[in-house]
């Protein structure tokens, strides 16, 4: 069993903590971040927790030969949609297979991943369920109601305390301590099957998440971490994407709560932060990078999103 615990200060940090499941996040909310990742894997299933104070986009690709699922335990969803953000607040996501996958989590986040090997669920699932998962591009959703997402958040809960709990039984034998990681692990994959096979009362059948909101939205984040975008105002994109203005302004809404300039800032101001960490480059030049020609003025807004200055964030983790 490996296993880790951590809190974070740096978004990157946070992003680049989860081993084996690449992934880039984005601080979209002002503030000095705060994370925290809890990850256990076993020998079929991987668990791990991640709750964040600040909004943050996260793009990611799932990883090779898992098929995994969110559970939320807690998600204020109220300014957003689940098609358009492409994450549930009131059920359980269906992670894309072997995919890119990306959403933008509001604050306050707090969600877990169960990861299970696909050769596993291959021969415990129905030939037609088990296509249908490792056939997922998108994310779905699996609705359920109130009682039964609580119980799923307990039960999850209650596993991983157990989980952690076995390294520190003195009393235990080596293989007596393999026995019970084993029978923890079959527990966490009984609970998957049940979501799986939407055999349950109060759980539904696997919808499809994600519409044009949040095509349009990714679009714009690509373009706007390109070369070609990296300097591009909300006007340029609309342009040069041919999005008309009320489109764009009312797919940021449904998929992030925030307006496209609002959004578009921070990633700028996020791309501009990992070359401030992962480059010998002036702060003016990365600055001049994305579209920030006053010093000033690209200085106020990097305190404003990240709680310090950009010489400061060198200094603390260059």
């Amino acid at each position: 069993m490996f296993s880790q615990s951590a809190v974070f200060d740096d978004v990157n940090q946070h992003a680049h903590s989860l081993q084996n499941w690449p992934q880039e996040y984005a601080q979209l909310s002002s503030g000095k971040f705060e994370g925290f990742l809890e990850d256990i894997q076993l020998d079929s299933v991987r668990v791990f927790r991640e709750r964040m104070k600040q909004s943050v986009v996260q793009n990611t690709h799932t990883p090779t030969g898992k098929i995994s699922l969110m559970i939320p335990h807690n998600m204020d969803a109220s300014d957003t949609s689940d098609q358009a953000r492409q994450i549930m607040a009131d059920g359980v996501t269906l992670l894309p297979y072997e995919s890119d996958f990306a959403f933008v989590g509001p604050a306050e986040l707090d969600y877990s991943v169960i990861a299970v090997d696909q050769q596993r669920l291959s021969q415990l699932l129905s030939p037609e369920t088990y296509s249908r998962l490792i056939g997922f591009n998108k994310s779905h959703g699996v609705k359920t109601d109130s009682a039964t997402l609580t119980r799923l958040r307990h039960h999850l809960a209650a596993l991983l305390q157990q989980l952690t709990s076995i390294p520190e039984d003195a009393a235990l034998s080596e293989s007596q301590i393999q026995q019970q990681l084993k029978a923890i692990e079959d527990k966490i994959i009984l609970m998957v099957l049940v979501i799986y096979d939407a055999k349950e009362t109060g759980i539904s059948h696997p919808k499809r998440l994600g519409n044009q909101h949040n095509s349009i939205v990714q679009r714009c984040h690509d373009y706007v971490t390109s070369s070609e975008g990296s300097c591009a105002s909300v006007v340029d994109i609309c342009e040069s994407l041919h999005i008309p203005h009320r489109t764009l302004n009312y797919s940021f809404h449904k998929a992030t709560g925030t307006s496209p300039m609002q959004y578009l800032r921070a990633v700028k101001l996020n791309a501009a932060r990992r070359e401030l960490l992962q480059t010998a480059f002036s702060i003016t030049d990365i600055a001049a990078n994305y579209g920030f020609f006053h010093m000033g003025y690209f200085s106020q807004e990097y305190r404003r999103l990240f709680g310090e200055t950009p010489s400061m964030t060198r200094k603390l983790y260059a």
